[in-house]
């Protein structure tokens, strides 16, 4: 248990420091170096039981990424073709959404997973959009005019169906 709160605590700490450096540094640059720290800890936590479903979320975000080339107004940071913050950003959230699936303790857990997903999807690209300003180089209309997802209409239905499909994926293959 004494290792858990010292890994709570260098991640809330973490945190801090990444609303410090949101003043000097690119927001994306920030948040890629904090959802990574995140990982690694969680991973260092709790070895078994994410292991499985971050390499699934790293693969499933890479065949996001390469699929689609995400160039944003501010810096971009590339490996060839693939913009290491959406990959990074994807690769946590499908993390965090298969922890939450797996703490559900109701019997329609998949419907569950995939509102909450909905949701928090719409949530966070208002945010990064309008808040956090990280837009993509891009002039597709945004999804029913909210401001979000700027996206050919193919790719907005792939971003509204990723997560259940990623939960089904980890289902399939009896990721715990």
């Amino acid at each position: 248990m004494k290792k858990r709160s010292i890994i709570i605590s260098l991640e809330l700490i973490a945190i801090a420091m990444s609303l410090i450096l949101i003043i000097f540094i690119d927001i994306k640059i920030v948040l890629s170096c904090l959802f990574i720290f995140l990982l690694a800890l969680n991973y260092y936590l709790y070895k078994e039981k994410i292991g499985q479903e971050l390499i699934v979320a790293v693969l499933f975000s890479l065949i996001i990424t390469s699929y689609y080339i995400y160039e944003y107004t501010t810096a971009n940071i590339l490996i060839g073709r693939i913009n290491i913050f959406p990959l990074i950003a994807w690769t946590a959230g499908l993390v965090f959404l298969r922890e939450i699936y797996e703490k559900l303790k109701t019997g329609h857990k998949f419907l569950i997973i995939s509102l909450v997903y909905i949701i928090t999807l719409l949530l966070v690209e208002y945010l990064g959009f309008h808040i956090l300003s990280i837009k993509l180089n891009s002039d597709f209309p945004s999804l029913l005019r909210l401001g979000i997802i700027h996206a050919p209409l193919g790719m907005k239905l792939f971003y509204i169906c990723a997560g259940p499909i990623y939960i089904g994926i980890t289902n399939y293959l009896k990721v715990k």
